[in-house]
């Protein structure tokens, strides 16, 4: 009986030991400067598959998502970027139906910088619908992308899920459509990453302009 309690013990401190790792500091919307060294990882997912969405809820877009793995005892700065054919219409007429089409990328479930979803209400507009001006036929194409330090504490490789979420805006009862096509998500890994929030930006710890390290100093280019 104490074996299984030491060895479930030994379980939940291994858990809570990966949830930390993805545990860091953000300023509360504001300038965040990321600074690592070289890639060591890159993963591209694409898709030629159009798809469409009135959900008003962030959903995971299909086929834009993956899941890495944070080598053991290190940090790294994940960079995700995400590109596609892109269409925001319908959803009413006029000043009243001022919609928009929305996405993020959370990386190990929480959304990369800048973090527009998280902090409003200056949300993230891949698109919009020009007050209902847009049609299907108002096809574009937009890019964007995010970032996220993240570290490894354990001596196992830390998976992370990398995913691109969508959803609309309503505010006249009616839903616009979202509509994606030929996308390509493109998620890379440096060495090291450090976080600073220089003084005098909007986040929590713009009064002291230091940075936030993890896993060391990012390396100098001679290091690299």
């Amino acid at each position: 009986m104490s074996r299984n309690i030491q060895n479930l013990s030994l379980s939940f401190l291994v858990a809570a030991s990966a949830l930390v790792c993805h545990s860091v500091s953000r300023a509360a919307d504001g300038i965040e400067i990321f600074t690592s060294g070289a890639h060591f990882f890159k993963r591209v997912v694409t898709n030629t598959n159009p798809q469409t969405t009135s959900t008003e809820k962030f959903e995971e877009v299909p086929g834009a998502n993956t899941t890495i793995f944070v080598p053991p005892q290190s940090a790294v700065l994940v960079n995700v970027g995400f590109d596609a054919e892109g269409r925001c219409s319908g959803g009413g007429t006029g000043a009243a139906a001022a919609n928009w089409c929305e996405l993020s990328i959370t990386i190990g479930g929480v959304e990369g910088s800048p973090q527009a979803s998280t902090f409003g209400p200056d949300t993230y507009a891949y698109d919009s619908t020009n007050q209902g001006a847009e049609t299907i036929g108002s096809w574009e194409a937009h890019a964007f992308s995010r970032h996220r330090c993240v570290r490894n504490e354990t001596n196992s490789p830390l998976p992370v899920r990398v995913a691109v979420n969508w959803k609309v805006t309503n505010f006249a009862g009616t839903a616009p459509e979202f509509w994606l096509d030929d996308s390509a998500l493109v998620v890379e890994m440096s060495r090291g990453c450090s976080v600073d929030t220089p003084v005098g930006s909007a986040g929590i710890n713009a009064t002291t302009g230091a940075a936030k390290r993890l896993g060391g100093a990012a390396p100098s280019p001679s290091q690299q």
